[in-house]
Order: structure tokens, then C-alpha cells, then sequence
């Protein structure tokens, strides 16, 4: 009973503990959109209102690659392992503290993905430097995009090609 009690107590304060760092990290992005809004109303030179389906395309695609960037890419591994544990040479998720609050972030596609938003589109509205570097992020998506659909087609007509073959030899056999 009383141990029971205690693994209760040491669940609820690491409860509380995450629920303050995920406050520390929300008031982080509301900091991010209040200086990407400061940012784009002093030096942005586009207006928003007039951007078009080109452009939103293009800040879907490279909004896309950077949170691909985030989560995924070996080339992040780095800041992946820095806040991350290791266990048996594979990384896991902090258990505590702020780098649990990080993990959460980069682990979460949604989460990256809101992060990432703010930073592609400030960038953007900052203008032509900051539209040449999401150019290249959304090329890049568009890349990774064809990619995953064409392994997507190519392991699609693979198992058909295969039970294809060998339904064939099946019906040869028999």
C-alpha cells in the first residue's frame, strides 16, 4: 500500500514537472511568434494578404523539409543526441526537465511542424535572402516528397509483382 502511495507521489511530480516545462516551452513559442510578427512588421517587405498559391506552396514545402529536417535526418542527429538519452547505442526521450520538453518538440511532427512554420514563413516575409533559403528548403521537400512516393509506388508494385509471380507458379505447379 504505502509503495503503491509513493510510485503515485513520484508519477504526479513528474506529471507537474513536465506540465511546468511544457509551459516553459509554450511561453518559448509565443516569445518565437511575437518576434517573428516584430520582425516581419520592421523589415518584411511582403504583404501577406497578397500571397498566392505559389507561395503558399512554397512555404508548405519547405516548412515540410525542415520539420523532415528536424525529426528524422541522420544530419540532425547531433542535436537529437545532445539532449537526448542514449540506451543500447539508440536514443530515447529524456525522462525529465527540459530536455524531456526539447525531445517532446523534435519527436512530435506537429509540434516541429508549428515551430517550423513560424521560421519558414518569417523567413519568407524577410526578404529576397530569406525567400533564396526557403526556396532551397522547399526544392529539397519537393525532392524528398517525389522520393517517398516513388518508394511508396515501387514497394506497391513489388508485392503485386511478386504475388503476381508467384500465383503464377502456383497455378504452374498444380
Amino acid at each position: 500500500m504505502l509503495e503503491a502511495r509513493a510510485q503515485g507521489m513520484a508519477k504526479s511530480k513528474a506529471q507537474t514537472d513536465r506540465y511546468f516545462w511544457n509551459a516553459i516551452a509554450l511561453a518559448g513559442f509565443a516569445a518565437l511568434c511575437a518576434v517573428s510578427f516584430t520582425l516581419i512588421y520592421r523589415y518584411g517587405d511582403a504583404d501577406v494578404s497578397e500571397m498566392g498559391l505559389f507561395d503558399l506552396s512554397v512555404l508548405g514545402l519547405a516548412a515540410f523539409r525542415l520539420i523532415h529536417l528536424i525529426t528524422f535526418d541522420k544530419i540532425f542527429d547531433f542535436a537529437r543526441a545532445a539532449v537526448m538519452d542514449s540506451e543500447g547505442g539508440r536514443l530515447k526521450a529524456a525522462e525529465r526537465g527540459w530536455r524531456r520538453a526539447v525531445c517532446d518538440l523534435i519527436e512530435c511532427i506537429w509540434c516541429a511542424g508549428l515551430w517550423s512554420a513560424v521560421i519558414v514563413l518569417t523567413l519568407y516575409q524577410l526578404g529576397s535572402w530569406g525567400r533564396i533559403v526557403i526556396l532551397i528548403l522547399a526544392v529539397a521537400g519537393l525532392g524528398s516528397l517525389f522520393n517517398v512516393v516513388s518508394k511508396a509506388v515501387a514497394r506497391e508494385h513489388c508485392s503485386h509483382g511478386e504475388s503476381s509471380h508467384r500465383n503464377k507458379l502456383r497455378t504452374a505447379i498444380s
